[in-house]
């Protein structure tokens, strides 16, 4: 007898892009895997939502692969050299695989596309849902308090994004580290606003 397909089946499988394939290809540090997409695959590779999938891994090496991830793909990942081209994304998810063979991965809820690259504001009720999804075992106080900061953080830099358009991400990032809610409030009183 036949099993039924689940909906989340569905949705994994109803894609052009051979994200299965891909994902085990990161975990043999595969660099060619990308030259071998059709042109049409190519238009669907997501480098974006490569990186989540390839960062949410369990099992004994979760650890040793987040690190890793943090530390090769994160970043470099969004900046102008390599922001941009999809094959250098890739480059760089392989470079992150600790290299021992297939990991099972599995789906994490991530953040909206539009809030993380600061197109949007992020909303507390989604960061909150986000965190709890991502982290639940921690306790309702800490998530609540992670939520905030989050929150809090990303309307400053969006913000500042907002004000300063031509600056890269990584500059609103500096930005954001070096300026005090106090000069943020006398820059809007100068300006006017």
């Amino acid at each position: 007898m036949a099993k039924a397909k689940t909906p989340t089946d569905e949705k994994f499988t109803n894609i052009d892009f051979p994200l299965f394939e891909a994902l085990e290809a990161i975990d043999k540090k595969d660099y060619g895997y990308y030259d071998r997409l059709t042109l049409e695959q190519r238009k669907k590779f997501s480098a974006y939502m490569m990186l989540i999938w390839a960062s949410s891994v369990s099992g004994s090496q979760q650890k040793e692969i987040l690190k890793s991830v943090a530390n090769v793909t994160n970043i470099h990942f969004f900046s102008e050299n390599i922001g941009n081209n999809p094959k250098l994304q890739w480059l760089l998810l392989c470079a992150s695989s600790i290299g021992k063979g297939k990991q099972y991965h599995q789906w994490v809820p991530h953040l909206e596309n539009k809030v993380v690259k600061l197109h949007k504001k992020a909303s507390y009720s989604d960061v909150k849902e986000y965190f709890k999804k991502i982290h639940p075992k921690v306790d309702d106080e800490l998530i609540v308090e992670l939520s905030k900061l989050y929150v809090e953080q990303q309307h400053r830099k969006f913000y500042l994004a907002e004000k300063f358009p031509n600056l890269k991400f990584d500059e609103i990032d500096l930005l954001n580290e070096l300026l005090t809610d106090e000069e943020i409030e006398k820059y809007e009183r100068e300006y006017g606003n």
